[in-house]
């Protein structure tokens, strides 16, 4: 017994001097050292398994497009299983990134918002759940479904995000903008837990576009001589505080003070995110008060004051970190 335990502690000691040997002194070696350990095959920075993601099925989505934010919606997302279709245990994985603002997944109250159903063409049954952290980064937020019968290929598993078909209002949105919002698939075709992803142009995706302009701002400098040029800048911000890009119509612009080159008058074309005017000067001391007024002349935006004064010294603005880009 005691020439055993002995034999034990002799060979462990020899493990550990070779995995000092490796982690510590054999720097070379360590990435094949995690490989081993994580049991990984191929790209070692590969977060899901790669195996034939052609062969791993084709998912539709609709409607398509772009989306105002923070507003209800539905959406249908039709997966058909690929080549292999899905074990009984396997499943689908739909993932968002961890920042989505919007309403959850839920599956129990259809008048609620972000009620969803999930259903097999071939009358499987399935398991849904809906985890915030259980992904792989940034993909924490997933909505997961088990199927507990497997499914052929050219089977199909059918997901209403925001069903409204008994009282719920649809799926909030995120209330920022996102060019290509992504529904991020991946499939555990085997039913062994190991996730593979669908190519990422096979991901269905919407846009995230702002709402109308709710709050309006007008920008000038702080300080400047007379004479010397400076710009004023406007925009009208959605109810989320993103620049809208639907400014339609007119928008007047009084001052207390003449500013050169600026008009009196400013025609907002949709599609632009603000208003740049280049060029203007005050020729006068004082401090330059500025406001904007929409076509009925109700008042929209103050601009912050701009003195004009002759300064012996000239601000100028700096970012000793270099974070302003």
């Amino acid at each position: 017994m005691k020439f055993s335990f002995l034999l034990w502690l002799f060979s462990f000691f020899i493990q550990s001097i070779y995995l000092h040997y490796i982690l510590i002194l054999n720097q070379t070696a360590l990435p094949q050292f995690v490989n081993f350990i994580c049991l990984t095959e191929g790209d070692p920075d590969m977060p899901y398994n790669d195996y034939r993601q052609d062969l791993m099925g084709e998912a539709t989505l609709t409607p398509s497009g772009q989306f105002e934010i923070g507003t209800f919606q539905s959406f249908k997302l039709i997966y058909t299983a690929g080549k292999f279709g899905i074990d009984d245990q396997g499943g689908l994985r739909i993932g968002f990134r961890g920042h989505f603002d919007g309403s959850a997944i839920q599956f129990s109250d259809p008048t609620a918002p972000g009620y969803t159903t999930v259903e097999a063409s071939n009358g499987a049954v399935l398991e849904v759940s809906w985890e915030a952290r259980r992904n792989i980064r940034p993909w924490n937020k997933s909505l997961y479904i088990r199927c507990l019968r497997f499914l052929r290929e050219g089977d199909q598993i059918v997901i209403n995000f925001g069903d409204q078909s008994k009282g719920s209002p649809g799926w909030l949105l995120q209330t920022f903008c996102e060019s290509a919002f992504t529904f991020q698939i991946t499939v555990d075709p085997f039913a062994t837990q190991d996730f593979i992803a669908l190519p990422s142009a096979a991901n269905p995706t919407i846009s995230m576009v702002p709402g109308d302009p709710a709050n309006w701002k007008a920008v000038l400098p702080t300080l400047r001589r007379p004479g010397q040029a400076f710009r004023l800048s406007i925009k009208g911000d959605d109810r989320w505080g993103n620049p809208s890009n639907r400014l339609t119509g007119k928008i007047k612009l009084k001052t207390n003070l003449p500013v050169t080159g600026l008009a009196e008058t400013i025609d907002l074309k949709a599609g632009d995110f603000g208003v740049v005017i280049e060029g203007l000067s005050v020729e006068s001391l004082g401090v330059l008060h500025l406001t904007v007024l929409d076509e009925n002349d109700r008042l929209i935006a103050t601009a912050n004051p701009l003195v004009i004064r002759q300064a012996g010294a000239v601000h100028f603005w700096s970012d000793m970190h270099a974070q302003s880009g």
